[in-house]
């Protein structure tokens, strides 16, 4: 049956491949695929979690390797979509997204690393001559940065400048807190004249209101710096996060630290610290936390207007901005190529998703 983006048919047809379903974000997302009714295959590469997860959820399931071409490319017949949730992106991204992009299956996946998306756009042609869609960031940080300033794009269209702020987030997963130490970099990305450009880590700092009184954000490399689709014209671009004044100073004074992450002595660091993080926040934790993101549009002469999104844990709006994307995929609403998700299905799939936007 061909897809016509945009054009959805009457019931979700086809299968998902979720990888890296036995982790935290995989069993959240696995509960609300299913409530959805979708037909969900749990992929990852522990025989024996990925073999009890599918017995107890009466569900398919395939233990595959991403490091095995062959075996990867079997466990994708029959798919349609596969949901990638496996991280640290940055490290098993691009496997999955080979393997789709040689059987035609749609590539959707949780990463907020922007090397990730700068594959994803590297193999965008080849995607869209093969009818694969690829698009990166359908977890909660990507989706809401992803839509917010669509917002504020479509809101002040005289803006030539958007400056983008996440507060810290009050609940954090061993899977998040690893992928974010796997991001540490002497610089930090920001568009310029149109352009992204490298500033010096912990340089750049601004302060916002996230809802009670004024906090010091610092600029982080976000993919939204990279990605142009929902801010091409807007010459300035920068993304900041909440910082106490010592993760300022650790920033400033850690910079040249920055690639032992990447070397195999950092990755074993890295797993050692990442197994003393909890493995996952408790309901509890999720129920009592929230998120704000804060976008401020400034136009030539200065003046300054903004948007600001309140919502509940990153975790549960995560399996709702999934469930939200992957009906869409399977009822045909796609565009072959690489997409994000506020480009394709607009900036008011946040609010969709239970989030609640604030003008000023």
């Amino acid at each position: 049956m061909a897809e016509t983006p945009g054009v959805p048919v009457a019931e979700p047809v086809g299968r998902v491949l979720l990888y890296g379903a036995t982790g935290f974000s995989g069993r959240l997302l696995t509960r609300a695929l299913r409530e959805q009714g979708v037909d969900v295959v749990l992929a990852g590469r522990h025989h024996g979690r990925v073999t009890e997860m599918a017995r107890r959820w009466h569900l398919d399931g395939r233990v595959v390797s991403l490091d095995d071409r062959l075996q990867l490319e079997a466990a994708l017949d029959g798919i349609r979509v596969v949901l990638h949730a496996a991280g640290p992106f940055q490290r098993t991204a691009l496997p999955m997204m080979s393997a789709c992009l040689r059987s035609g299956t749609h590539y959707l996946d949780l990463a907020g690393e922007w090397p990730v998306f700068q594959q994803a756009m590297d193999h965008g042609d080849q995607a869209a001559g093969n009818g694969v869609m690829l698009m990166p960031g359908i977890g909660f940080s990507i989706v809401a940065s992803d839509c917010l300033l669509a917002l504020a794009r479509a809101r002040f269209p005289d803006a030539v400048a958007l400056r983008l702020a996440l507060s810290a987030p009050d609940v954090m997963s061993r899977g998040t807190f690893r992928s974010l130490m796997g991001l540490t970099s002497s610089t930090v990305l920001v568009r310029r004249q149109g352009t992204p450009t490298s500033v010096p880590a912990g340089s750049l700092s601004r302060c916002f209101d996230f809802g009670a009184g004024l906090r010091t954000a610092v600029a982080v490399t976000w993919p939204d710096v990279v990605i142009s689709q929902v801010t091409r014209g807007i010459p300035t671009l920068e993304v900041y996060a909440e910082a106490d004044w010592p993760v300022q100073v650790a920033l400033r004074a850690g910079s040249s630290l920055a690639p032992l992450p990447q070397s195999p002595l950092g990755q074993r660091l890295l797993d050692l610290l990442s197994q003393g993080w909890p493995e996952a926040p408790s309901a509890t934790q999720r129920q009592r936390s929230g998120f704000t993101l804060v976008v401020e549009a400034e136009d030539r002469w200065r003046r300054c207007r903004s948007l600001r999104i309140q919502t509940p844990d990153g975790y549960t709006v995560t399996a709702a901005t999934v469930s939200a994307i992957v009906r869409r995929v399977l009822n045909g609403h796609v565009a072959a190529g690489f997409q994000s998700p506020a480009h394709l299905y607009g900036g008011s799939l946040l609010e969709e998703s239970g989030c609640v936007l604030r003008v000023g």
